[in-house]
């Protein structure tokens, strides 16, 4: 069962109407902006650092919130068809989840300069933060999270990718 949007408001409401969502994510570009172009050299690794650390923190601290332990987390939501069939039904909380993910994927890739590799780390710790939920009771797992998450990861890396890739013909210039 998947929360419904009034539980789903009743959640984001808070993080909204105090701002911490919104500077949350704002401060994580930033940060990304900063150690990509602000901080060259020997800053820009540190910068990056820092901002991959706030991305999977936020992604951590928005995810792992207290569920209903009598829901989805006493079924393995790994292995329930019915939970994966609306597994790609954009809503609210999966474009959340999506958004949550993109700062974290770019910035991964940035620091990696692997798109690859961050999809699939993002990836796995998506599952890793399902499971968790799953095994503690602590949210709820739920498939499409997952898929989200990894949607939001793979975004960010494409964008990653893109100015990688401008940066190599640049540099042939």
């Amino acid at each position: 069962m998947m929360p419904s949007l009034e539980s789903l408001a009743v959640f984001i409401q808070p993080f909204i109407t105090n701002g911490a969502l919104p500077t949350a994510i704002v401060v994580g570009l930033l940060l990304t902006l900063f150690s990509k172009y602000i901080a060259r050299g020997s800053g820009r690794t540190l910068g990056l650092t820092i901002a991959t650390l706030w991305s999977l923190a936020l992604v951590t601290g928005f995810t792992l919130r207290l569920g209903d332990a009598n829901s989805t987390a006493t079924t393995l939501w790994l292995l329930d068809p019915v939970l994966w069939a609306d597994s790609v039904v954009v809503g609210a909380n999966w474009t959340l989840n999506a958004f949550l993910f993109l700062p974290a994927g770019f910035t991964l890739a940035m620091f990696l300069r692997s798109p690859v590799r961050s999809v699939l780390i993002l990836a796995f710790a998506s599952f890793l933060i399902e499971t968790v939920q799953q095994v503690t009771a602590v949210g709820v797992p739920d498939p499409s999270d997952f898929v989200a998450n990894t949607s939001g990861a793979l975004l960010g890396s494409l964008v990653a990718a893109v100015l990688l890739v401008i940066r190599r013909l640049a540099r042939r210039r």
